[in-house]
Order: structure tokens, then C-alpha cells, then sequence
């Protein structure tokens, strides 16, 4: 059939595009497109949204012992509002005005979350990290690569501490890893995703200067958050005994007192010396296990061997 194509009909033939072909085109040219829009399923109840207000109002407190310990200058923060807000309207309030970073955590909070602080503060932190009096400079400039690593080092130690009152299940900082900093107006202008945030936003005074600090993060981690973390209960004493490792042996050590000399006195001890102790005629032994010191024991004579008979089952010493 197609030898029978004259060689023009066989070229139109060939490019000619399907129109199941047009339906799959992933390439389009000179169309509208909408900014992301993604809803979110959070709902707050009024238990969960009097526990956003406490969490934001202990996130106050250690952003002000962080911030204090830190920079070394008068900090005062007060929260100002807190509630789930469009991404958009946040950029709208940051344009211009501050610097974004996006952070992620370990645990139940995830990552895509971002925080905010007006440029007048982030510049009196700079000048503080690098031995400055803590001022922001006169004329507004770019910051140098030595300051933006500095700030994301500041945003690090924000988002730290205002993790660790959200994720308390360990006693040690909980981590939080900056991902990207936006320092201009043009790369704050590409946030245009209409996703909701809880955002946090505090007031916050450095030195002689005032500005602000916002925390969003993504409704969907705080889900479960404000469930309180299940404790194992411990086992009952007899399953304790009932262990194997309670078939252990241990080696106990009875300590009568202590005595002090030099060390030309030890080189010279001989047979028949005698070393005075601190402890008098009478007074309790302890009985030890390495250095702990678990109750206060009489010496004595049992069947012709030296023991020891518990006085206190109070311990003493090292506990």
C-alpha cells in the first residue's frame, strides 16, 4: 500500500501528528498556568488548638535562653499571633522585608517547613556573631558568603529551639537542618504555592532593635503531636527477680575507712607499721559495690569467718 504512495503523499503521511498524540503533549507553549494550590485536611479542635497555644507560648521562653545564651544581648520576645495562614499572604508580608529559610527535623515533624526574620534583626545577629556590638549597618548591602553561612547557622539555632518545645522525645537539642536561605526579593517572589502553614509569629527585640520572627509549619506534621507519648510500664519486682541477669553474681567490697599519707611514707611502709584510719572504734562500714555505696554494715566473726551485719538499708555515698 505505501509503494503505492507518491513520494509528497508519503511525506505528508509522515509528518502527520495524531490527534491521540496532541492529548499527551507535556510540552505546551504560551499557557496560563495557576499557582499550586493545595488544601489542607487539618482541622483544630478546641483541645488542639489550646495546645498550639501553650506550645507557642513555651517556644517563647526557650527562643529567649537560646537567643540569650547566644548573642549575649537584652532579648525580649512576645508572642504576637498563631493560626493556619496561606503561604502566599506570608510572602506578601516577607517581601521585602526578610529572610526565609526552609528547615526540616527528625521525628514526627518532617520537613517543608520555613521561618522568617525581618532583615534589621538578622543583621544585628551577624554583627553580633562576628564580635560587633550587635548594630545593623547604616546602608543596606548584599551579604557576603561568610554572612549567609553565619545566618543559616542562626536559623539553625531558631528552628532548634523552637523544635525541642514541638518534639520533646529526647532530652538532647532535637536537630534541625537549614535547607535553603532566600535573601532577595526575586527569589522570595518564586514562593507562590497557595499551601496553608500554621505559622507562629513572635515579636522579637535584639538589643536596641525590633522586628519580627515567624515559624510555619506544615498542618499535616502536627498531626499526632498533641498525643501524649505512651511510657512502657515498669515491670513488678518479682518479674525483675525472676530475670536471668538476677542470677548474676556480683563481688561486694566492705570499705572500713580511709587514710592519708605522702608518698616518701609509702616508700617507706615496712612489716609491723601501723596506719592510723579516719573512721573511730565503732563506727560503721559501708558496704560497696565498685563505687557505689549501698548500706552502712558492723564487722564481725560468723562460724569463723569474717562478716558483716546491715545496720541501714539507707544508702550513703555515691548514689
Amino acid at each position: 500500500m505505501l509503494s503505492a504512495l507518491s513520494p509528497e503523499e508519503l511525506q505528508a503521511l509522515l509528518t502527520q501528528v495524531p490527534k491521540k498524540s496532541l492529548q499527551r503533549r507535556r510540552l505546551h507553549r504560551a499557557v496560563a498556568t495557576r499557582p499550586y494550590s493545595l488544601q489542607t485536611s487539618l482541622t483544630l479542635t478546641p483541645r488542639q488548638r489550646a495546645m498550639m497555644r501553650q506550645w507557642a507560648e513555651q517556644a517563647m521562653h526557650a527562643l529567649r535562653y537560646a537567643l540569650i545564651s547566644t548573642l549575649r544581648l537584652s532579648i525580649e520576645v512576645r508572642l504576637q499571633s498563631d493560626g493556619l495562614v496561606a503561604l502566599s499572604e506570608m510572602v506578601k508580608a516577607w517581601q521585602g522585608n526578610a529572610f526565609v529559610a526552609s528547615f526540616a527535623t527528625l521525628g514526627n515533624l518532617g520537613s517543608d517547613h520555613c521561618l522568617a526574620l525581618t532583615q534589621n534583626l538578622a543583621m544585628v545577629a551577624l554583627d553580633r556573631m562576628l564580635g560587633g556590638p550587635g548594630l545593623p549597618p547604616s546602608v543596606q548591602r548584599p551579604l557576603s558568603r561568610l554572612e549567609i553561612n553565619l545566618l543559616m547557622k542562626f536559623a539553625e539555632l531558631l528552628g532548634r529551639a523552637f523544635v525541642s518545645v514541638l518534639n520533646p522525645e529526647t532530652t538532647e537539642p532535637s536537630p534541625a537542618r537549614v535547607g535553603n536561605l532566600t535573601t532577595t526579593p526575586e527569589q522570595l517572589s518564586l514562593l507562590t504555592d497557595q499551601q496553608s502553614v500554621y505559622a507562629f509569629c513572635y515579636e522579637l527585640r535584639l538589643g536596641a532593635e525590633t522586628g519580627q520572627v515567624w515559624f510555619c509549619l506544615r498542618p499535616d506534621a502536627l498531626k499526632g503531636l498533641e498525643q501524649p507519648t505512651k511510657h512502657k510500664p515498669l515491670p513488678s519486682p518479682e518479674r525483675l527477680y525472676q530475670h536471668p541477669v538476677a542470677a548474676l553474681p556480683l563481688t561486694l567490697r566492705v570499705r572500713l575507712g580511709r587514710g592519708r599519707m605522702t608518698l616518701n611514707e609509702l616508700r617507706r611502709l615496712q612489716v609491723g607499721d601501723v596506719i592510723v584510719l579516719d573512721a573511730f572504734k565503732g563506727t560503721p562500714a559501708q558496704l560497696c559495690f565498685g563505687d557505689r555505696t549501698l548500706c552502712l554494715v558492723r564487722p564481725g566473726v560468723k562460724d569463723g569467718q569474717c562478716a558483716v551485719q546491715i545496720l541501714s538499708t539507707q544508702r550513703g555515698g555515691t548514689e
